[in-house]
C-alpha cells in the first residue's frame, strides 16, 4: 500500500442517483465518482499527498489508479471513503459528500467497498465468519443463529459457494484467521467484499500476495461485480493494462488519464 492508513470493508445497497440505504435487500447499480481540485496532506510531509487532482469516474466504470509507491493512490482512495478530509477541493460520491452530514456517511459506507492490501480480518473467527461479519449490519434472526451454528445463513449459502470455490478458499472456511497465509487471507478478504456486492468498490493492491492463477480469478471477479463502479489501486503495469481506462498518479498529480498508457508515459510514471 502507497500511503499510510486504512478502512474497513464496508456493504453496499441503494438506489439510483443518489445512495439510498432504505432497502437493505436491494442491490442498484454503480455510482459516479467526482472530484474537483482535491488537494490532501499528511503533517509530516510537507508536499501534498494528492494535488489539486480532478477525477470523475461514471456509474458502472471500472478504472485502475496506477503509480509508484507514495504516488498517492490509497489516499485517494481514503479521501473517496471520507478516512482523509482534503485541505481543499470537493469530493462526491453518488451525490453524497464523504465528510458530510451523519446520514450521508452512514449511506456512503453501506454503499462502499473496501480490499486494503493488509486485510482487517479478525484473529480467533474462522474464515467462515469473517466472510459473512461483513453482512451483519442486515442479518435477521435466522441469520444470526446459522452464524452461531458456524454454518453460512440460507441467503447467502449459493453466492458464498461460487465465490470460494471460485478462489479456492472452501477447505479454508472451517479454519481461524490466523492460521492461514498471507495470501489465503487475502483472497478471504477479497470475497468477503465480494459478497456484498457493492455499488462502489475500492481496491487498494488488491492482488499482492496472490499467485498468477487467484490474481486472474481475482482481477475477473473485480471486473465483473455486478454493476459496482470500480476503483483498483497499483503498481503493477500489466494489472492496469486489464481496464480500459488508467488513471496513472505521479507525486499525488494525475500524469495520465485515459487507455493503458504508452512506454513513454511509463517512463514519465515510474522516472526517478
Amino acid at each position: 500500500m502507497d500511503d499510510q492508513g486504512g478502512s474497513t470493508a464496508y456493504r453496499i445497497d441503494g438506489a439510483a442517483d443518489r445512495i439510498d440505504s432504505s432497502d437493505a435487500d436491494r442491490i442498484g447499480g454503480g455510482v459516479d465518482v467526482v472530484l474537483t481540485g482535491v488537494t490532501a496532506t499528511f503533517d509530516s510531509r510537507a508536499e501534498p499527498v494528492l494535488d489539486r487532482i480532478d477525477l470523475r469516474v461514471a456509474e458502472g466504470e471500472a478504472v485502475a489508479l496506477l503509480g509508484s509507491s507514495g504516488a498517492g493512490k490509497s489516499t485517494l482512495l481514503r479521501v473517496l471513503l471520507g478516512a482523509v478530509r482534503p485541505v481543499a477541493g470537493q469530493v462526491r460520491v453518488g451525490g453524497l459528500d464523504p465528510f458530510g452530514t451523519p446520514t450521508e456517511v452512514r449511506r456512503l459506507r453501506q454503499a462502499a467497498g473496501f480490499i486494503r492490501q493488509r486485510d482487517d480480518l479478525v484473529p480467533g473467527l474462522t474464515a467462515r465468519t469473517n466472510l459473512l461479519i461483513g453482512q451483519a449490519a442486515r442479518w435477521r434472526l435466522p441469520d444470526w443463529l446459522a452464524v452461531l451454528r458456524g454454518a453460512v445463513p440460507a441467503r447467502y449459502a449459493a453466492r458464498v459457494d461460487t465465490l470460494v470455490h471460485r478462489h479456492g478458499i472452501a477447505h479454508l472456511l472451517g479454519r481461524r484467521i490466523e492460521h492461514l497465509s498471507g495470501g489465503q487471507r487475502q483472497r478471504v478478504a477479497l470475497v468477503r467484499a465480494l459478497l456484498g456486492q457493492p455499488r462502489l468498490l475500492l481496491a487498494d493492491e488488491t492482488t499482492s500476495g496472490l499467485d498468477p492463477v487467484r490474481a486472474e480469478a481475482a482481477i475477473e471477479d473485480l471486473r465483473n461485480a455486478g454493476e459496482a463502479t470500480l476503483l483498483v489501486a497499483t503498481h503493477d503495469v500489466a494489472l492496469a493494462g486489464r481496464f480500459p481506462r488508467v488513471v496513472a498518479l505521479r507525486d499525488g498529480r494525475i500524469v495520465h488519464d485515459g487507455p493503458p498508457p504508452d512506454a513513454a508515459t511509463m517512463e514519465l510514471i515510474y522516472a526517478a
